[in-house]
């Protein structure tokens, strides 16, 4: 099996990519990233690190990387700053533009009739959202404004006070959501929304952020979003609840 990864030196990404190199189902695995990873993954022969200037732009030894793959893993984000413009270009246009490169990949694997001259795959999408996401565009929110409706994944890490709330998704769930409905035979999402990740050791800090909000430890989450990428899931949408139930038990 080949995954595509996007988002592996964060802290979810980076055990999403832990948990790609254990797993023997998984054959090739392309990180899309700004910067070499280190040297204690980039040995592994299965993983083939593909460096990219501008998320933007797909060039076509690129689209030769990512063709081929079964699934695509999305931790890529940018937690919200003064700068709504940067979270928007990295959280939505950086997510879009992936997207289309999948769709662009498709359409190269066709001849001018549309008939598939080389079989193309249907990529199974796994996007790490946020628990205070906002689908709806016109509500008015009370903190965050801009970041919510763009996408929203906030912690409460090293000190970085962030806040969660239970809401609905973002535009960038929305647009996707939309690009899956038009294109069912090769585009599968899912969406996981998870609250405030916690890391795998729990410090003191950890166990009062566990209290303060719906929280979900990094193996937990990375857990289910592999187990998504390899097998699909019940549903398309999971909640923090369902993140921490179902991937308790995952791989």
């Amino acid at each position: 099996m080949k995954i595509i990864l996007a988002g592996s030196t964060g802290l979810v990404g980076r055990e999403v990519l832990e948990l790609c190199l254990a797993c023997e189902s998984i054959t090739s695995i392309v990180a899309l990233s700004r910067r070499e990873l280190p040297a204690s993954v980039t040995q592994n022969p299965k993983l083939k690190v593909v460096i990219l200037d501008d998320f933007l732009s797909y060039t076509d030894p690129v689209l030769q990387e990512i063709n081929g793959a079964d699934a695509c893993i999305w931790t890529l984000g940018k937690t919200p700053t003064t700068d709504s413009e940067a979270a928007r270009k990295v959280c939505l246009d950086y997510t879009l533009a992936a997207v289309a490169a999948f769709e662009k990949v498709a359409e190269n694997n066709k001849d001018g009739n549309g008939n598939e001259t080389l079989p193309t795959k249907k990529i199974r999408f796994v996007y790490c959202s946020g628990a205070a996401a906002e689908r709806d565009q016109t509500k008015s929110l009370w903190f965050i404004q801009e970041y919510r409706r763009i996408r929203v994944r906030l912690c409460l890490l090293y000190g970085i006070l962030n806040v969660y709330a239970n809401s609905q998704q973002g535009q960038v769930e929305n647009e996707l959501l939309a690009h899956a409905a038009a294109h069912p035979d090769s585009f599968e999402l899912y969406i996981l929304r998870p609250g405030m990740v916690l890391g795998k050791e729990m410090t003191l800090k950890d166990r009062l952020v566990q209290g303060l909000a719906p929280s979900v430890k990094v193996d937990v989450l990375a857990g289910l979003m592999l187990d998504v990428a390899l097998k699909g899931g019940s549903q398309d949408i999971f909640e923090n609840s369902a993140i921490n139930e179902l991937g308790r038990g995952s791989n």
